[in-house]
Protein backbone atom coordinates (compact mmCIF):
# COMPACT_ATOMS: atom_id res chain seq x y z
CA UNK A 1 0.00 0.00 0.00
CA UNK A 2 1.47 3.64 -1.17
CA UNK A 3 1.33 5.92 1.64
CA UNK A 4 -1.85 8.13 2.07
CA UNK A 5 -0.92 11.86 1.68
CA UNK A 6 -3.24 14.96 1.97
CA UNK A 7 -3.74 17.39 -0.54
CA UNK A 8 -5.44 20.70 -0.16
CA UNK A 9 -7.11 23.73 -1.83
CA UNK A 10 -4.56 26.24 -3.53
CA UNK A 11 -6.91 28.76 -3.02
CA UNK A 12 -9.75 30.45 -1.28
CA UNK A 13 -11.91 30.71 -4.46
CA UNK A 14 -10.53 27.88 -5.56
CA UNK A 15 -12.26 26.14 -2.57
CA UNK A 16 -16.16 28.21 -2.39
CA UNK A 17 -16.23 27.27 -6.15
CA UNK A 18 -15.13 23.35 -5.23
CA UNK A 19 -18.28 23.44 -2.49
CA UNK A 20 -20.15 25.28 -4.36
CA UNK A 21 -19.98 22.87 -7.26
CA UNK A 22 -20.74 19.65 -4.64
CA UNK A 23 -23.83 21.99 -3.94
CA UNK A 24 -24.87 23.03 -7.10
CA UNK A 25 -26.38 20.16 -8.74
CA UNK A 26 -29.78 18.57 -9.96
CA UNK A 27 -31.43 20.18 -6.86
CA UNK A 28 -30.74 23.61 -8.20
CA UNK A 29 -32.30 23.05 -11.64
CA UNK A 30 -34.60 20.65 -11.14
CA UNK A 31 -36.18 20.24 -7.96
CA UNK A 32 -36.04 24.10 -6.86
CA UNK A 33 -38.20 24.83 -9.57
CA UNK A 34 -40.74 22.29 -9.37
CA UNK A 35 -40.59 22.73 -5.33
CA UNK A 36 -41.49 26.37 -6.16
CA UNK A 37 -44.47 25.40 -8.60
CA UNK A 38 -45.85 23.15 -6.29
CA UNK A 39 -45.95 25.57 -3.15
CA UNK A 40 -46.66 28.93 -4.76
CA UNK A 41 -43.31 30.03 -5.95
CA UNK A 42 -42.12 33.29 -4.15
CA UNK A 43 -43.54 31.94 -0.69
CA UNK A 44 -41.56 28.76 -1.00
CA UNK A 45 -38.69 31.37 -2.51
CA UNK A 46 -38.84 33.34 0.68
CA UNK A 47 -39.13 30.73 3.01
CA UNK A 48 -35.99 28.59 1.46
CA UNK A 49 -33.70 31.89 1.58
CA UNK A 50 -34.43 32.26 4.99
CA UNK A 51 -33.26 29.04 5.79
CA UNK A 52 -30.49 28.98 4.03
CA UNK A 53 -29.02 32.10 5.80
CA UNK A 54 -30.62 31.74 9.19
CA UNK A 55 -29.91 27.82 9.14
CA UNK A 56 -28.39 26.27 6.43
CA UNK A 57 -24.96 28.87 6.46
CA UNK A 58 -24.64 27.68 9.86
CA UNK A 59 -25.03 23.76 8.83
CA UNK A 60 -22.32 24.69 6.41
CA UNK A 61 -20.19 26.33 8.89
CA UNK A 62 -20.02 23.35 11.21
CA UNK A 63 -19.31 21.10 8.74
CA UNK A 64 -16.60 22.81 7.12
CA UNK A 65 -15.08 23.47 10.83
CA UNK A 66 -15.66 19.55 11.75
CA UNK A 67 -13.36 18.40 8.49
CA UNK A 68 -10.74 21.69 8.80
CA UNK A 69 -10.62 21.03 12.83
CA UNK A 70 -9.92 17.38 12.55
CA UNK A 71 -8.61 16.38 8.90
CA UNK A 72 -10.68 13.86 8.69
CA UNK A 73 -13.32 12.53 6.33
CA UNK A 74 -16.52 11.72 8.53
CA UNK A 75 -14.73 8.47 9.71
CA UNK A 76 -11.97 10.21 10.80
CA UNK A 77 -14.23 13.02 11.92
CA UNK A 78 -16.50 11.77 14.29
CA UNK A 79 -13.52 9.09 15.61
CA UNK A 80 -10.92 11.96 16.39
CA UNK A 81 -14.32 14.29 17.88
CA UNK A 82 -14.89 11.30 20.32
CA UNK A 83 -11.22 11.21 21.47
CA UNK A 84 -11.00 15.05 22.30
CA UNK A 85 -14.01 14.45 24.42
CA UNK A 86 -12.68 11.96 25.84
CA UNK A 87 -14.93 9.55 24.39
CA UNK A 88 -14.96 6.22 22.22
CA UNK A 89 -12.74 5.98 19.12
CA UNK A 90 -14.33 2.92 17.79
CA UNK A 91 -17.88 4.05 18.28
CA UNK A 92 -16.86 7.56 16.62
CA UNK A 93 -16.11 5.64 13.66
CA UNK A 94 -18.50 3.59 13.23
CA UNK A 95 -20.70 6.56 13.85
CA UNK A 96 -18.76 8.04 10.79
CA UNK A 97 -19.54 5.26 8.76
CA UNK A 98 -23.47 5.81 8.79
CA UNK A 99 -23.21 9.19 6.19
CA UNK A 100 -20.26 7.30 4.19
CA UNK A 101 -22.85 4.71 3.26
CA UNK A 102 -25.36 6.66 2.93
CA UNK A 103 -23.74 8.92 0.33
CA UNK A 104 -22.44 5.60 -1.43
CA UNK A 105 -26.01 5.20 -1.98
CA UNK A 106 -26.80 8.30 -3.27
CA UNK A 107 -24.00 8.09 -5.90
CA UNK A 108 -25.91 5.22 -6.82
CA UNK A 109 -29.20 7.16 -7.78
CA UNK A 110 -27.00 10.20 -9.16
CA UNK A 111 -24.86 8.66 -11.18
CA UNK A 112 -27.94 7.13 -13.11
CA UNK A 113 -29.51 10.61 -13.41
CA UNK A 114 -26.25 12.36 -14.81
CA UNK A 115 -25.78 9.62 -17.34
CA UNK A 116 -28.96 10.55 -18.60
CA UNK A 117 -27.79 14.23 -18.33
CA UNK A 118 -24.56 12.84 -20.34
CA UNK A 119 -26.59 11.32 -22.76
CA UNK A 120 -28.99 14.29 -23.72
CA UNK A 121 -26.29 16.35 -23.80
CA UNK A 122 -24.71 14.02 -26.49
CA UNK A 123 -28.22 14.18 -28.49
CA UNK A 124 -28.30 17.75 -28.02
CA UNK A 125 -24.62 18.09 -30.01
CA UNK A 126 -26.24 15.46 -33.10
CA UNK A 127 -29.43 17.06 -32.86
CA UNK A 128 -31.40 13.54 -32.00
CA UNK A 129 -32.86 15.19 -29.02
CA UNK A 130 -34.81 18.32 -30.80
CA UNK A 131 -35.67 16.49 -33.58
CA UNK A 132 -37.09 13.93 -31.95
CA UNK A 133 -40.97 13.88 -33.04
CA UNK A 134 -42.34 12.88 -29.07
CA UNK A 135 -40.14 13.78 -25.93
CA UNK A 136 -41.89 11.64 -24.00
CA UNK A 137 -40.94 8.56 -25.95
CA UNK A 138 -37.27 9.49 -26.66
CA UNK A 139 -36.90 10.07 -22.60
CA UNK A 140 -38.16 6.28 -22.15
CA UNK A 141 -35.49 5.18 -24.55
CA UNK A 142 -33.18 7.28 -22.91
CA UNK A 143 -33.95 5.61 -19.40
CA UNK A 144 -34.57 2.14 -20.71
CA UNK A 145 -31.57 1.19 -23.07
CA UNK A 146 -28.53 1.54 -23.09
CA UNK A 147 -28.11 3.12 -19.51
CA UNK A 148 -25.39 0.60 -18.35
CA UNK A 149 -22.44 2.27 -21.16
CA UNK A 150 -23.51 5.79 -20.25
CA UNK A 151 -23.46 5.38 -16.69
CA UNK A 152 -19.61 3.76 -17.13
CA UNK A 153 -18.85 6.37 -19.64
CA UNK A 154 -19.91 9.15 -16.76
CA UNK A 155 -18.08 7.46 -13.98
CA UNK A 156 -15.30 6.68 -16.32
CA UNK A 157 -15.46 10.75 -16.56
CA UNK A 158 -15.77 11.72 -12.95
CA UNK A 159 -12.41 9.33 -12.45
CA UNK A 160 -10.40 11.07 -14.86
CA UNK A 161 -11.20 14.44 -13.70
CA UNK A 162 -10.52 13.21 -9.60
CA UNK A 163 -7.56 11.15 -10.87
CA UNK A 164 -5.63 15.22 -10.67
CA UNK A 165 -5.98 15.37 -6.92
CA UNK A 166 -7.67 17.93 -5.16
CA UNK A 167 -5.56 21.08 -6.20
CA UNK A 168 -5.12 20.00 -9.88
CA UNK A 169 -8.39 17.92 -10.42
CA UNK A 170 -11.29 18.81 -8.14
CA UNK A 171 -10.32 22.46 -7.70
CA UNK A 172 -9.50 23.26 -11.15
CA UNK A 173 -12.58 21.63 -12.86
CA UNK A 174 -14.70 23.75 -10.10
CA UNK A 175 -12.93 27.00 -11.17
CA UNK A 176 -14.12 26.82 -14.73
CA UNK A 177 -17.44 24.53 -14.61
CA UNK A 178 -18.93 26.92 -11.87
CA UNK A 179 -18.46 30.11 -13.36
CA UNK A 180 -19.37 28.51 -16.82
CA UNK A 181 -22.58 27.14 -15.58
CA UNK A 182 -23.69 30.66 -14.40
CA UNK A 183 -22.89 32.24 -17.60
CA UNK A 184 -24.67 29.67 -19.62
CA UNK A 185 -27.35 30.45 -17.35
CA UNK A 186 -27.71 33.76 -18.26
CA UNK A 187 -27.58 33.22 -21.92
CA UNK A 188 -30.85 31.35 -21.01
CA UNK A 189 -32.40 33.88 -18.70
CA UNK A 190 -31.86 36.63 -21.01
CA UNK A 191 -33.43 34.12 -24.08
CA UNK A 192 -36.45 33.35 -21.92
CA UNK A 193 -37.32 36.77 -20.92
CA UNK A 194 -38.21 37.83 -24.23
CA UNK A 195 -40.74 35.16 -24.97
CA UNK A 196 -44.54 36.12 -25.33
CA UNK A 197 -46.39 35.57 -21.46
CA UNK A 198 -42.97 35.33 -19.58
CA UNK A 199 -44.17 38.29 -17.26
CA UNK A 200 -46.31 35.64 -16.08
CA UNK A 201 -43.85 33.10 -14.68
CA UNK A 202 -42.32 35.95 -13.42
CA UNK A 203 -45.30 37.42 -11.06
CA UNK A 204 -45.74 33.55 -9.66
CA UNK A 205 -42.37 33.91 -8.78
CA UNK A 206 -42.34 37.43 -7.25
CA UNK A 207 -45.88 38.34 -6.19
CA UNK A 208 -46.10 37.51 -2.54
CA UNK A 209 -48.93 34.48 -2.09
CA UNK A 210 -49.54 34.99 1.93
CA UNK A 211 -51.50 31.80 2.48
CA UNK A 212 -48.43 29.55 1.20
CA UNK A 213 -46.25 31.32 3.19
CA UNK A 214 -48.11 30.47 6.30
CA UNK A 215 -48.44 26.85 5.43
CA UNK A 216 -46.11 24.27 7.62
CA UNK A 217 -45.15 22.27 4.44
CA UNK A 218 -43.51 24.82 2.85
CA UNK A 219 -41.15 25.19 5.55
CA UNK A 220 -40.42 21.84 5.86
CA UNK A 221 -39.61 21.62 2.10
CA UNK A 222 -38.04 24.41 2.29
CA UNK A 223 -35.67 23.58 5.00
CA UNK A 224 -34.89 19.91 3.33
CA UNK A 225 -34.02 21.92 0.22
CA UNK A 226 -31.61 24.26 1.67
CA UNK A 227 -30.13 21.04 3.29
CA UNK A 228 -29.67 19.63 -0.08
CA UNK A 229 -28.69 22.37 -2.16
CA UNK A 230 -26.07 23.45 0.74
CA UNK A 231 -24.77 19.74 0.53
CA UNK A 232 -25.53 19.23 4.37
CA UNK A 233 -25.19 15.92 4.22
CA UNK A 234 -22.83 14.59 7.27
CA UNK A 235 -20.36 14.25 4.48
CA UNK A 236 -19.36 15.76 1.59
CA UNK A 237 -18.24 19.40 3.30
CA UNK A 238 -15.97 17.67 6.16
CA UNK A 239 -14.23 16.21 3.10
CA UNK A 240 -13.45 19.30 1.49
CA UNK A 241 -13.47 21.01 5.20
CA UNK A 242 -10.50 18.79 5.71
CA UNK A 243 -8.69 20.04 2.12
CA UNK A 244 -9.31 23.70 3.23
CA UNK A 245 -6.38 25.40 4.81
CA UNK A 246 -6.29 27.26 7.97
CA UNK A 247 -5.87 30.54 6.07
CA UNK A 248 -9.68 30.14 4.67
CA UNK A 249 -11.96 31.73 6.42
CA UNK A 250 -14.68 29.54 6.95
CA UNK A 251 -17.71 31.91 8.17
CA UNK A 252 -16.80 33.78 4.52
CA UNK A 253 -16.39 30.42 2.48
CA UNK A 254 -20.16 29.25 3.88
CA UNK A 255 -21.73 32.36 2.90
CA UNK A 256 -20.18 32.71 -0.48
CA UNK A 257 -21.40 29.14 -0.96
CA UNK A 258 -25.26 29.46 0.34
CA UNK A 259 -25.11 33.29 -2.52
CA UNK A 260 -23.52 30.90 -5.34
CA UNK A 261 -26.54 28.37 -4.52
CA UNK A 262 -29.09 30.50 -3.77
CA UNK A 263 -28.07 32.27 -7.48
CA UNK A 264 -28.01 29.17 -9.42
CA UNK A 265 -31.36 27.96 -7.90
CA UNK A 266 -32.92 31.38 -8.86
CA UNK A 267 -30.98 31.17 -12.59
CA UNK A 268 -32.31 28.07 -12.93
CA UNK A 269 -36.31 28.89 -11.87
CA UNK A 270 -35.72 32.65 -14.23
CA UNK A 271 -35.00 30.29 -17.18
CA UNK A 272 -37.71 27.13 -16.75
CA UNK A 273 -40.51 28.84 -14.80
CA UNK A 274 -41.36 31.74 -17.48
CA UNK A 275 -40.74 29.77 -20.15
CA UNK A 276 -43.48 27.05 -18.93
CA UNK A 277 -45.97 29.75 -18.42
CA UNK A 278 -45.35 31.41 -22.22
CA UNK A 279 -46.16 27.66 -23.14
CA UNK A 280 -48.99 26.71 -21.52
CA UNK A 281 -46.76 23.37 -19.65
CA UNK A 282 -47.28 22.08 -16.26
CA UNK A 283 -45.54 23.00 -13.67
CA UNK A 284 -45.41 20.91 -10.70
CA UNK A 285 -44.66 17.64 -13.54
CA UNK A 286 -41.44 16.07 -11.66
CA UNK A 287 -38.97 14.51 -12.89
CA UNK A 288 -39.93 14.62 -16.34
CA UNK A 289 -39.60 17.99 -16.10
CA UNK A 290 -36.50 18.63 -17.32
CA UNK A 291 -36.41 15.65 -19.70
CA UNK A 292 -39.66 15.89 -21.36
CA UNK A 293 -41.03 19.45 -20.88
CA UNK A 294 -38.35 21.85 -20.98
CA UNK A 295 -37.25 19.72 -24.32
CA UNK A 296 -40.83 20.13 -25.78
CA UNK A 297 -40.17 24.15 -25.42
CA UNK A 298 -36.76 24.24 -26.56
CA UNK A 299 -38.65 22.58 -29.99
CA UNK A 300 -40.90 25.50 -30.39
CA UNK A 301 -38.25 28.20 -29.07
CA UNK A 302 -36.65 30.54 -31.72
CA UNK A 303 -32.81 28.82 -31.87
CA UNK A 304 -34.07 26.26 -29.65
CA UNK A 305 -31.61 23.95 -30.83
CA UNK A 306 -28.64 26.19 -29.45
CA UNK A 307 -30.84 26.71 -26.41
CA UNK A 308 -31.26 23.18 -25.70
CA UNK A 309 -27.54 22.24 -25.89
CA UNK A 310 -26.76 25.17 -23.41
CA UNK A 311 -28.98 24.22 -21.15
CA UNK A 312 -27.90 20.81 -20.72
CA UNK A 313 -24.19 21.71 -21.26
CA UNK A 314 -24.64 24.05 -17.99
CA UNK A 315 -27.31 20.99 -15.97
CA UNK A 316 -24.03 18.64 -16.64
CA UNK A 317 -21.43 21.48 -15.47
CA UNK A 318 -23.69 21.30 -12.40
CA UNK A 319 -24.09 17.70 -12.09
CA UNK A 320 -21.28 16.28 -12.64
CA UNK A 321 -18.87 18.82 -10.19
CA UNK A 322 -21.65 17.11 -7.46
CA UNK A 323 -21.17 13.64 -8.17
CA UNK A 324 -17.97 14.44 -8.36
CA UNK A 325 -18.13 15.62 -4.64
CA UNK A 326 -20.26 12.33 -3.84
CA UNK A 327 -17.62 10.05 -5.27
CA UNK A 328 -14.64 11.88 -3.54
CA UNK A 329 -16.29 11.15 -0.02
CA UNK A 330 -15.88 7.49 -0.56
CA UNK A 331 -12.08 8.05 -2.20
CA UNK A 332 -11.36 9.85 0.90
CA UNK A 333 -12.79 6.68 3.11
CA UNK A 334 -10.55 4.49 0.96
CA UNK A 335 -7.60 6.45 1.46
CA UNK A 336 -7.87 7.51 4.98
CA UNK A 337 -8.98 3.59 6.42
CA UNK A 338 -7.02 1.48 4.00
CA UNK A 339 -3.81 4.07 3.28
CA UNK A 340 -3.94 3.90 -0.36
CA UNK A 341 -3.24 5.92 -3.22
CA UNK A 342 -5.41 8.43 -4.61
CA UNK A 343 -4.89 5.98 -7.90
CA UNK A 344 -5.71 2.66 -6.40
CA UNK A 345 -8.91 4.81 -3.92
CA UNK A 346 -10.20 6.77 -7.36
CA UNK A 347 -10.02 3.15 -9.36
CA UNK A 348 -12.33 1.34 -6.80
CA UNK A 349 -14.31 3.94 -6.36
CA UNK A 350 -15.40 4.36 -9.73
CA UNK A 351 -15.23 0.45 -10.39
CA UNK A 352 -17.74 -0.21 -7.40
CA UNK A 353 -20.13 2.90 -8.17
CA UNK A 354 -20.34 1.41 -11.82
CA UNK A 355 -21.21 -1.65 -10.85
CA UNK A 356 -23.88 -0.76 -8.19
CA UNK A 357 -25.26 1.76 -10.22
CA UNK A 358 -26.05 -0.44 -13.24
CA UNK A 359 -27.37 -2.77 -10.86
CA UNK A 360 -29.66 -0.45 -9.02
CA UNK A 361 -31.03 1.37 -12.12
CA UNK A 362 -34.82 1.41 -12.20
CA UNK A 363 -34.56 -0.41 -8.42
CA UNK A 364 -33.71 2.43 -6.23
CA UNK A 365 -36.53 4.72 -6.50
CA UNK A 366 -38.00 3.81 -2.91
CA UNK A 367 -34.59 3.77 -1.23
CA UNK A 368 -33.93 7.36 -2.06
CA UNK A 369 -37.09 7.94 -0.66
CA UNK A 370 -35.90 7.23 2.22
CA UNK A 371 -32.48 8.59 2.15
CA UNK A 372 -34.08 11.87 1.78
CA UNK A 373 -36.54 11.69 3.89
CA UNK A 374 -34.80 9.91 7.14
CA UNK A 375 -31.29 8.97 6.56
CA UNK A 376 -29.82 12.73 4.96
CA UNK A 377 -31.72 14.82 8.08
CA UNK A 378 -29.94 12.56 10.68
CA UNK A 379 -26.68 12.38 9.53
CA UNK A 380 -26.89 16.30 9.19
CA UNK A 381 -28.18 16.10 13.11
CA UNK A 382 -25.38 13.91 14.13
CA UNK A 383 -23.22 16.04 12.55
CA UNK A 384 -24.70 19.40 14.10
CA UNK A 385 -24.37 17.37 17.57
CA UNK A 386 -21.08 16.40 16.90
CA UNK A 387 -19.74 19.78 16.25
CA UNK A 388 -21.74 21.98 18.01
CA UNK A 389 -22.25 19.90 21.43
CA UNK A 390 -19.28 16.97 21.53
CA UNK A 391 -16.58 18.95 20.59
CA UNK A 392 -14.89 21.20 23.16
CA UNK A 393 -16.40 24.66 22.60
CA UNK A 394 -12.93 26.72 22.36
CA UNK A 395 -11.38 24.56 19.73
CA UNK A 396 -14.85 24.94 17.59
CA UNK A 397 -14.15 28.83 18.04
CA UNK A 398 -10.59 28.84 17.64
CA UNK A 399 -11.10 26.56 14.29
CA UNK A 400 -13.43 28.77 12.84
CA UNK A 401 -11.56 31.93 14.00
CA UNK A 402 -8.63 30.61 11.93
CA UNK A 403 -8.11 32.59 8.61
CA UNK A 404 -11.42 35.60 10.31
CA UNK A 405 -9.48 39.45 10.71
CA UNK A 406 -12.60 39.87 13.00
CA UNK A 407 -13.64 37.69 16.17
CA UNK A 408 -16.10 35.30 16.13
CA UNK A 409 -19.65 35.85 18.53
CA UNK A 410 -20.23 32.76 20.59
CA UNK A 411 -23.87 33.43 19.01
CA UNK A 412 -22.84 31.15 16.03
CA UNK A 413 -22.62 28.30 18.54
CA UNK A 414 -25.53 29.08 20.18
CA UNK A 415 -27.50 28.91 17.10
CA UNK A 416 -26.10 25.67 15.89
CA UNK A 417 -26.61 24.17 19.50
CA UNK A 418 -30.51 25.26 20.27
CA UNK A 419 -31.79 26.05 16.88
CA UNK A 420 -30.07 24.16 14.07
CA UNK A 421 -30.11 20.73 15.98
CA UNK A 422 -33.47 21.45 17.61
CA UNK A 423 -35.18 22.50 14.23
CA UNK A 424 -33.71 19.18 12.69
CA UNK A 425 -34.80 17.21 15.87
CA UNK A 426 -38.33 18.62 15.09
CA UNK A 427 -38.19 18.15 11.02
CA UNK A 428 -37.25 14.47 12.06
CA UNK A 429 -40.15 13.33 13.97
CA UNK A 430 -42.47 15.23 11.58
CA UNK A 431 -41.07 12.94 8.73
CA UNK A 432 -41.82 10.30 10.73
CA UNK A 433 -45.42 11.31 11.86
CA UNK A 434 -46.21 12.11 8.33
CA UNK A 435 -43.72 10.65 5.67
CA UNK A 436 -43.40 7.22 7.02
Amino acid sequence: MANYSKDLFSSRWGFIFAAAGSAIGMGNIWLFPYRAGELGGFAFLIAYIICVFVLGVIAVIGEITFGRLTGKGPMGAFKKALRLSGGHNKAGELIGWIPVVVIFIISLGYAVVVAWVLRFLAASVTGAAFSAPNSIVYFESISSNGVAVWIILTLFLVGLAMLGGVEKGIEKLNKFMMPAFFILFFFLVIKVAFLPGAIEGYKFMFVPKTDMLFNPRTWILALGQSFYSLSILGSILIVYGSYARKSEDIVYSAKSVAILSTLASIFASLAIIPAIFSFGKNLNSGPSLMFITIPDIFKTMPMGQLCMLIFFIAVFFAAITSLISIIEVIVEALQSKFKMSRLNAVLIAVIIASIFSTLADGHIDGLMDILQIHLVPFCALITGIFVFWILPLNRVIKEIQSGRSTMVSKWLISVGRYVFCGLVIVIYIFNLLHLG
